[in-house]
Parts: structure tokens; C-alpha cells; sequence
């Protein structure tokens, strides 16, 4: 054992080194000027004296704007002409950190901004020497004054500037009251010292509500007209200002991101996308005329003007007559010109156009290249175009032309277009180091599964072909998107050869199991419709979760519950007494199902009213955390118990210990799984059932056969319960479970096993399998030995050979239009197979049952 142990285990801190630098070389940073813009002498005059910049984190369009809405107030604002409403498209990744960056400055922010938002003390974001807004309200003749109440994502974005500030913890997602009543409590105390020149307030209610119970929670609306008298409150603060002080305050209401139909954020889909965008002030109706408002519902949440999520940085600027930041690629939000007569319309977007030509000189040396006919660049490429259009702009009395305006903009919008896509600056070397490193180590795994001492040459041959198909599909941006579909393909394909194998070999019973076992992934792969193309298609979790199905939805959870009480009485406590066998099974259980359905209470989900008469259940966010820490604390009884009885046991039974470690483990998986997708775990139970009976027939199965089931039921199950390769379906419903306050370790945990409850059991039923096997074959294999050389070997082979497909898709994709949104996800994802799946689950934990197993 130890030799074959000792080679994955030194061979994957190889394999990190080899992707760290991969790491380095690929997540890139754009090109940035450092220090702040020239003042402009000639500026027009400013608009707004104040501003006060509320953004309501996840706030979607048609939070906003739809007939469901319940933010009248903001509404009746946009019909009186008092406010202006857009829709900000925000570039993904949609996730706070990034979208915070593009809203200060105006760049494209680094993906790797996505990883960092988790990390509360992360400092390595820090925006101080970049140039914002906000920096250039400090650079004033007499600094403004800057406060902050919210996320304190801006405290670690801007250390240091806020005169006043209060930061909450943003990823404590089952907090949707105190997180908001803690930036609401200093309104009152700040609006009446009115000393400061801008204001953020960012609220994260609606966020954690969407992360916990979708869009259309019955806690939205509250928390929707909670945020509409919030906006009450601070309009009605500017009318004052501006009657008393003779001083105009400009509102400006924003999401930062949206949010899907599960109510995730994190990828491109038109609902992450579309950010609610109003600015309001008393002064606005003087120059417009109002816009219908509420509107009727559309699915892609594009109301009114859409623009891009970074013009509201030159927007702002300009408003109160400050430079536009230096890496600003926004542009200047036309309906907002109405502001200033038509010599300072052009002057403004000139200055904006000049700011923007900086930024494009730094970027394509070609630019400066002179241009003796103008006209014929027009047809050319983006550049071409921009190098004519910049020398119409230079010529004189082009500012006196009617079309001088329609000109800027079309450059303007040209040139954000370019920079936005512009190739990072991408250190190929080191990301040819990582992928030298890997593809070595690749090939090593790779060889080792291949030629191992297994005399089972079908189940290599069908490993070698399935690991090939699946590295060349990385190649597709469609193929990444619907990956479900190759599993579901390829464990038909397995099954098929498994029942071909069986007929030849005239086993009846082992042909009857592998058909249930395909009836079973019929199940599976319709239990979530996931990926893109069918992403929010009818489903069975979907049907499950209507009123209607509510009680055949408990029906299943009540049976997963059965069984797990009967895997723990005959798998843990059997060597007790019957009663206390019973009590000691049935407590954890117990106490899980209540914590479960208390969870589904407060999450406003349909529960049989006869359920909740007959079980003790609480709800709110101290009772649910007490349950939860209950339930976590009788599954760790439960697992202490287990090894000290094996241990004490004056009978040495290996395969009792790790059946038991398998059963209390699902416990806990269950308890980290959404209520509707608990049902699932009845046909994971039926496969495993199946599955061991399978590997109990002579001749039926081989280890190696065992571990590549496995593995395929691993990927199918992961995709079955809703994930996918984008970073939208995270789930982090039960990432807070028994946890009072934030810590990255244990959320990350917990989300982790939330997320892959699915591989984490058919890791730990491979194992059960294999030591099956063992006692029905009768060799003197230990069950130590079968695993580390079968089933690690070809583990740590097809994740090895999936790190490596992927990291040289996204080289060899590095331009590609979809690198950010599909490749860079299904990195990330790899990278969590890889690391946290494949090294801590099926290598680390794999290795400590069966090793306790062989001590016992």
C-alpha cells in the first residue's frame, strides 16, 4: 500500500506546483495607468453637490421596474420625471468584488477578482493608487468627505479613505435582517450632520434571500419595500437639502449584479446580468418629462435603456464636475447630457473621448499611426475605425458639426467595445511551465492506471477512450456548457458494456442489476435539467417543488430518512440492545428531519400541514442555527461511538467498520443538501444497494471496474443535483449551517460538501464496494491494497488528464470570446475536482477509513 499511497501523495503537490505557475501566467491583469487623471481646467459646471450611492446587492431589473415590483416609491419617481431608469449590463464575473471595481473605476475587472470576493481578508484587491470617483472627490482643492455603511468588501477595496464607516460581513447569507438594520441604524444620525460629500450605503438582504430562497421568495417583496423607503427616506433628504442648503443631491440606486431563477449569481445569464440602475434627484424633472413605469415583465430583463454596468463612473464624474478616472472605459450615459447646453454636451463627451485615447495608446501601439484618409478607415477593422474617427475628431471646428455628438458616441462606444475585449496580458511562459509540469505528471498517472497489475483490459480500454473524448470536448465552448450530457452518454455506454460482458458470461442476476442500474441514471438525468440549452426546463425537482407535489416531495423525504435510521441500527448500533439501539439511531435522525423541514419553514416552502403538527420544528436564524449545530453534533456522537466500538470490538470486522463510517457520513451529506434535492439520495441509496450486490457476484465485476463506475457515478450525480461548469450554480443554501458568524474554513467546508454531496457518497460507496469484492473473491488483497492500486491509480489519472485538457483549452482559447465565461469557470471547477474531490476526499479521507479499517 504504501509505495502506490506515497507516489499520488508526493505527486500532487508536483501537480499544484504545476498549476500555480499555469495560475500565474494565465489569470491576468489588464493594462493600467497608475496614479490619477489631469484636472480639467474647463470642466462643465457640476450638477450635483452630493451623491449618495445605494446599491442593493443582486438587485435585478425587474426588481425595480416590473409590474411585481414592490418599490412603488422608486417607480413613482421614474413617472414623475425625478428619476432615470436603465438597465446596467454587468460583465461577468457576477460577483461582488469585480462588479464593485467596474462601478469606482470603470476598468474590466481581473477574473480572479471572482476567487478573491470569498475571501473576507483578502487585502490584495485594494483599488488605493488606482484611480475611482471616489479618489477623485479626495483629490479636491478641499477633500470631500467620504462614509460607508454595508459590504465591507469596500473597506478592503479602499482602505482607508472613508472618513465614517461600518462594514458588515457579506457571505453570512442566512442573515437577512440584521445585515440591513446594521447600515439603516446611522441613516438618521448622517442625514442630519449632512457634512459629508458622498454616501454608500450597500445593502445585502436581497442577495442573501435570493442565495436562500430563489427570486421569488416571500421574503422579497418585504425586503423590496424595505429598500423602496429607504429611497423615500433619502429623497425626501434631498428635496430638504436642496430647499435649505440650495444644494442638489444626486441618488444614485444600482445593483450590482442580478441574479438567476435559483436565485445564484456568478456567470452570464441574462437575469446575473441585468443590474436595476436608477438616478434620481428633485432637480431632474426641471429637464424631462417621466417614463411609463411599473412595465410589464420580460424575460430578459431589459428595461428601458441598457447600457454598460462601467458608465456609471464617467456618469457620476461628470455630474459633479470631476476628471473621469484614468482606466475609465465607461461612457457617458447620454439621457444625462440633457444637464448642459450643447457646448458642454461636447466639451464633457471630448473629455471623455480623451481620457479613453489614453487608455488606447497604452494598449495598441498602432494607434498613433497617421491617418491621411479617414474615410476609407471606416470600413475597416475596430481599429482602423477608431484611428479614423479620432483624426474626424481632431479636425478643426469639428465641435461646430451637427454630427460632432453622434461622432463622439460612436467613438466612444467603439473603443469600450475594443477595450473590453482587449487580450490580457497573459505570461506564457509560466503558463507553458504549468502545462510541462502537468502533461509530465499526466503522463505518469496516466501510465500507471494503464499498466497496472490488473489484468482487466476492457475497463482500461473503456477508461482510455472515455478520458480522450472527454479532453478533446474541452476543447468546445458548447461541449464545457452541457459536459452533464457526456456523463450521462458515457455511463449509458459503460453500463451497456457491463451488460454485454454479463450476457456473455449467461449472469442472469448480474444483467437484471446493471438494467436497474440504467433505469436509475434515467432518473438521475432528468432529476435537474442543468447546463445552458435546457438550463430552467421542466424537471422532477422542478414538479417536486410545486404545491402540488409538496407532499409526494416529503413522501421521499421521509423514506431517506427510514433509511438512513435502518443503515444506522444495523450498521452502528447493532451491538447494543435493541431499545438503545433504537434511541441512538433514532435521535440524530430525528433531529436531522427536524432540522430539515425547519429550514424548509423558513425558507417558505410547502410542508404538509400534518407534518408540522406532528413534528417539534422553530424557525428564525438562532433556532435553525441550534438545530443545525444538534444535528451536527449527534452525527459527530454518532461517528465517535462508531470507532470506538470497532476499536473495542473483540470482533475484528473491517467491513462492518467502513459500511458504518460510509452510512454516518450520508447523514451529514443530507444535512448539507437542499430539501428538494434530498429525494435523490433515495436513488443514490438504490444505486449503491445495486451496486453492492453487483460486486457481491462471482465474476460479475473487477476492482478496476468498480472504481471506474465510481467515478462516472461521481460526475453523473454531481450534475444531477444541479450543478454545473458555471459559477451561477453554487449553492449556497447550507454553506451557514450551525454557523453564528462568518469563517472562511468552515463556509468553505460546508459548501464544498453541499456542492459535492453527490461525489463524496459514491467515493465512500466505491470503497464499501471494493471491500465487497474483496470477501466475495476471496484473495488475499487487502482492501488497503485494491484501493490504492486500482482505485487511486485511476482517480488520480483521469483528474490529472482532466487539469491537463483543460488548462491547455484555455491556452490554446486564451483569445476566445467565451474564455471568461466558460473556460475560466470549468477551470476553477477542475481545479475543485482536482484538489478538493480527488486530494482530500477520494485520496486523504479514502485512505484514513480504509487504513482504520485494517487497524480494527
Amino acid at each position: 500500500m504504501i509505495p502506490h499511497a506515497l507516489i499520488i501523495v508526493l505527486l500532487l503537490p508536483l501537480e499544484i506546483l504545476g498549476l500555480l505557475f499555469f495560475a500565474r501566467g494565465f489569470f491576468p491583469y489588464k493594462p493600467l495607468f497608475h496614479g490619477y487623471a489631469p484636472i480639467e481646467s474647463d470642466s462643465p459646471p457640476a450638477v450635483s453637490d452630493k451623491v449618495i450611492f445605494m446599491l442593493v446587492d443582486a438587485l435585478r431589473s425587474d426588481f425595480v421596474f416590473s409590474n411585481e415590483s414592490s418599490m412603488t416609491f422608486t417607480q413613482s419617481l421614474i413617472s414623475s420625471g425625478n428619476a432615470l431608469p436603465f438597465t446596467a449590463r454587468a460583465a461577468p464575473p457576477t460577483v461582488t468584488l469585480p462588479r464593485i471595481k467596474g462601478m469606482t473605476t470603470g476598468s474590466v475587472s481581473n477574473f480572479l477578482d471572482a476567487v478573491l470576493n470569498i475571501a473576507e481578508s483578502d487585502n490584495s484587491s485594494s483599488l488605493i493608487g488606482q484611480d475611482s470617483w471616489l479618489m477623485e472627490f479626495k483629490r479636491r482643492p478641499l477633500p470631500g468627505k467620504l462614509i460607508m455603511y454595508g459590504d465591507n468588501t469596500w473597506l478592503k477595496l479602499f482602505p482607508g479613505i472613508f472618513d465614517r464607516y461600518d462594514g458588515t460581513e457579506s457571505f453570512y447569507v442566512s442573515d437577512f435582517t440584521e445585515v440591513d438594520n446594521n447600515v439603516t441604524r446611522h441613516l438618521h444620525t448622517e442625514l442630519e450632520r449632512s457634512d459629508w460629500d458622498v454616501m454608500i450605503l450597500h445593502y445585502l438582504g436581497v442577495d442573501h434571500i435570493g442565495h436562500k430562497g430563489g427570486p421569488y421568495s416571500q421574503y422579497m417583496p418585504k425586503k423590496l419595500r424595505e429598500m423602496d423607503q429607504i429611497i423615500e427616506m433619502l429623497y425626501r433628504y434631498a428635496e430638504n437639502v436642496l430647499e435649505t442648503e440650495e444644494k442638489s443631491t444626486l441618488l444614485v440606486l444600482c445593483g450590482d449584479h442580478g441574479m438567476n431563477e435559483i436565485g445564484n449569481h456568478g456567470g452570464s445569464s441574462a437575469g446575473e446580468t441585468a443590474a436595476a440602475l436608477v438616478f434620481a434627484s428633485p432637480i431632474f424633472s426641471k429637464h424631462g418629462s417621466g417614463s411609463p413605469c411599473p412595465l410589464n415583465s420580460t424575460d430578459s430583463y431589459e428595461y428601458y435603456n441598457v447600457i454598460e454596468q462601467v458608465d456609471i463612473v464617467p456618469s457620476i464624474s461628470g455630474l459633479v464636475s470631476n476628471p473621469f478616472p484614468m482606466n475609465n472605459i465607461g461612457v457617458f450615459i447620454p439621457e444625462l447630457l440633457r444637464f448642459w447646453s450643447r457646448s458642454d454636451q461636447v466639451k464633457l463627451l471630448r473629455q471623455n473621448a480623451e481620457q479613453m485615447y489614453r487608455i488606447l495608446r497604452e494598449a495598441f501601439s498602432s494607434i498613433d499611426t497617421p491617418v491621411t484618409d479617414p474615410q476609407a478607415l471606416l470600413a475597416g477593422s475596430d481599429i482602423d475605425q477608431i484611428r479614423g474617427l479620432w483624426a474626424q475628431i481632431g479636425k478643426p471646428h469639428f465641435d461646430d458639426t451637427l454630427e460632432c455628438i453622434d461622432t463622439l458616441y460612436t467613438f466612444l462606444r467603439l473603443s469600450q467595445k475594443l477595450l473590453s475585449r482587449t487580450s490580457s496580458s497573459y505570461d506564457i511562459s509560466e503558463m507553458l511551465i504549468g502545462l510541462c509540469l502537468i502533461s509530465w505528471f499526466s503522463y505518469l498517472a496516466f501510465r500507471r492506471a494503464l499498466f497496472s497489475t490488473s489484468t482487466d483490459l476492457v475497463t482500461k480500454a473503456v477508461f482510455a477512450v472515455g478520458v480522450t473524448i472527454h479532453a478533446i470536448s474541452m476543447f468546445g465552448s458548447s461541449l464545457v456548457e452541457e459536459e452533464q450530457y457526456f456523463w450521462y452518454w458515457f455511463a449509458s455506454a459503460w453500463l451497456t458494456v457491463q451488460l454485454i460482458i454479463n450476457a456473455r458470461l449467461k449472469s442472469t442476476k448480474a444483467g437484471i442489476i446493471l438494467f436497474s442500474l440504467l433505469v436509475g441514471l434515467s432518473i438521475l438525468r432528468h432529476y435537474h435539467h442543468t447546463g445552458q440549452k435546457y438550463a430552467g426546463s421542466y424537471d422532477i425537482a422542478q414538479y417536486l417543488s410545486t404545491d402540488v407535489a409538496a407532499g409526494l416531495l416529503w413522501i421521499f423525504i421521509l423514506v431517506e430518512h427510514l433509511i438512513l435510521f435502518k443503515n444506522l441500527h444495523y450498521y452502528v448500533f447493532s451491538d447494543v440492545s435493541p431499545l438503545i439501539a433504537f434511541v441512538c439511531s433514532f435521535t440524530p435522525v430525528v433531529s436531522l428531519f427536524t432540522f430539515k423541514m425547519s429550514m424548509a419553514l423558513d425558507a417558505a416552502e410547502n410542508v404538509p400541514s400534518a407534518l408540522v403538527a406532528i413534528t417539534p420544528t422553530s424557525t428564525g436564524a438562532d433556532q435553525l442555527l441550534n438545530r443545525a449545530k444538534t444535528s451536527f453534533l449527534a452525527i459527530s456522537i454518532c461517528m465517535i461511538f462508531h470507532v470506538l466500538s470497532t476499536v473495542w470490538s473483540t470482533k475484528r470486522d473491517p467491513f462492518k467498520f467502513i459500511r458504518g463510517a460510509f452510512h454516518i457520513t450520508v447523514l451529514f451529506l443530507v444535512a448539507q443538501t437542499r430539501s428538494v434535492n434530498i429525494p435523490i439520495f433515495v436513488v443514490y441509496d438504490a444505486i449503491h444497494s445495486l451496486s453492492r450486490r453487483l460486486a457481491a457476484q462471482d465474476r460479475a465485476t473487477t476492482p478496476l471496474a468498480i472504481v471506474l463506475s465510481t467515478l462516472i457515478w461521481q460526475h453523473v450525480s454531481f450534475f444531477a443535483s444541479g450543478n454545473s461548469n458555471s459559477l451561477a450554480t453554487v449553492d449556497l443554501s447550507n454553506a451557514y449551517n450551525g454557523v453564528s458568524e462568518y469563517s472562511m474554513i468552515l463556509v468553505g467546508i460546508l459548501t464544498f460538501v453541499s456542492n459535492f454531496s453527490g461525489p463524496i457518497f459514491f467515493s465512500l460507496s466505491g470503497i464499501v464496494q471494493l471491500s465487497i469484492w474483496k470477501n466475495t473473491a476471496k484473495t488475499t488483497r487487502s482492501v488497503e491494497d485494491i484501493f490504492t492500486v486500482d482505485g487511486l491509480s485511476l482517480i488520480h489519472a483521469f483528474h490529472s488528464m482532466s487539469l491537463l485538457a483543460v488548462m491547455s483549452a484555455c491556452t490554446v482559447l486564451r483569445t476566445h470570446l467565451f474564455i471568461w465565461t466558460v473556460f475560466s469557470p470549468k477551470l476553477m471547477y477542475t481545479v475543485g475536482w482536482f484538489l478538493l474531490q480527488q486530494g482530500v476526499v477520494d485520496t486523504i479521507l479514502c485512505i484514513c477509513i480504509v487504513v482504520v479499517s485494517d487497524l480494527v
